[in-house]
């Protein structure tokens, strides 16, 4: 869709868990908005933002799901006073990599 940002390779440069899923969900927010038309503000959340592109260009349910994974993991992290670390550091990045790629399609 003409959007720019890293590949997964790229993230996972990134030591520090939380920079990694901050980066990749930002980049991912982004894409949703210019790439979707997904509505952006500080009242809309990323789950509204994927619900919208879904409905608007019908993305495929396996990117649904992960694009929700990739968002509750980040959301944890950000709000969850006890989750401090990925769970699977590695499933997160593929699936990262396997929503960038239908996305950019």
């Amino acid at each position: 869709m003409g959007a720019t940002f890293s590949t997964t390779t790229s993230y996972t440069q990134y030591k520090n868990d939380f920079e990694l899923v901050i980066r990749a969900t930002k980049d991912l927010e982004h894409l949703l908005e210019s790439g979707f038309g997904a509505p952006s503000g500080k009242t809309v959340g990323l789950h509204d933002k994927i619900t919208a592109a879904q409905e608007s260009h019908g993305l495929s349910s396996d990117t649904v799901k992960k694009l929700r994974y990739l968002v509750t993991i980040r959301n944890k992290l950000v709000h969850e006073h006890n989750f401090n670390k990925l769970p699977d550091r590695a499933g997160f990045a593929k699936s990262y990599d396997s929503v960038e790629k239908e996305l950019k399609a």
